[in-house]
């Protein structure tokens, strides 16, 4: 990723689970990345992983860069208990895209970063016109203020809770679960029972995910090779 030199965006996903990965094709990988003036990163997964993934690694000197996302599911045939809050949840029209990009951006405190502020609001747009009925963007509002977000995607058997963000001045309020509520019911309205996030490990939104019936599936971690 030009934008933002970030693991998450530098990655290569089921290792051993997806495909095989031997010495050789680590090595082409790595070359790959290095081309692009990048680092490369292989996500690995708890007690998933196959030991001979491990070993590759080992031997190619990638260790745990202690970071990484958990993976959280829920499967329900019906709709998640309201609490009591001060929140409204709306899914949003298309004329407001750009400003449920610029929600969830400032949600993830990312408004002042000249460089990835902009991604934020211009990956959102994108995802939400590529992705058309098979997603759906949901913004919660407090007292006529809009102050979190949160969007669904739904493949044909499952649907996934993402960019879940709540202004810094609105957190604390019991916005995120509303706002999961709002997309796992309409998932559900939509023929889902199956619905996966992805959060920071031990985090306010997986803990709230968990207090919303998700359970955790599993923890990945980015191995690296110091430079």
């Amino acid at each position: 990723c030009a934008v933002w030199d970030h693991p998450l965006f530098n990655r290569v996903i089921g290792a051993g689970v997806l495909a095989p990965l031997d010495d050789r094709s680590l090595e082409t990988i790595v070359a790959h990345y290095a081309a692009k003036g990048r680092v490369a990163n292989i996500e690995v997964y708890e007690q998933i992983t196959p030991p001979s993934v491990m070993k590759v690694l080992e031997r190619a000197g990638f260790v745990s860069s202690g970071h990484g996302l958990e993976a959280h599911v829920l499967t329900t045939d019906s709709e998640i208990p309201s609490r009591p809050n001060a929140a409204t949840v709306r899914m949003a029209r298309p004329e407001e895209q750009a400003h449920f990009g610029e929600l969830v951006r400032d949600g993830f405190d990312m408004r002042d970063d000249a460089r990835l502020g902009p991604f934020f609001v211009d990956l959102t747009v994108a995802s939400l016109r590529v992705l058309g009925d098979a997603s759906a963007a949901f913004i919660a509002s407090v007292d006529g203020q809009d102050a979190g977000t949160g969007q669904l995607v739904m493949s044909e058997q499952v649907a996934g809770c993402y960019s879940g963000s709540v202004l810094g001045a609105f957190r604390g309020r019991g916005i995120q679960h509303a706002l999961i509520a709002a997309r796992v019911a309409e998932g559900s309205r939509r023929g889902r029972r199956i619905f996966v996030s992805q959060t920071d490990p031990d985090s306010p939104s997986g803990h709230n995910l968990h207090d919303a019936g998700f359970r955790t599936l599993y923890r990945a971690t980015w191995f690296t090779r110091p430079e």
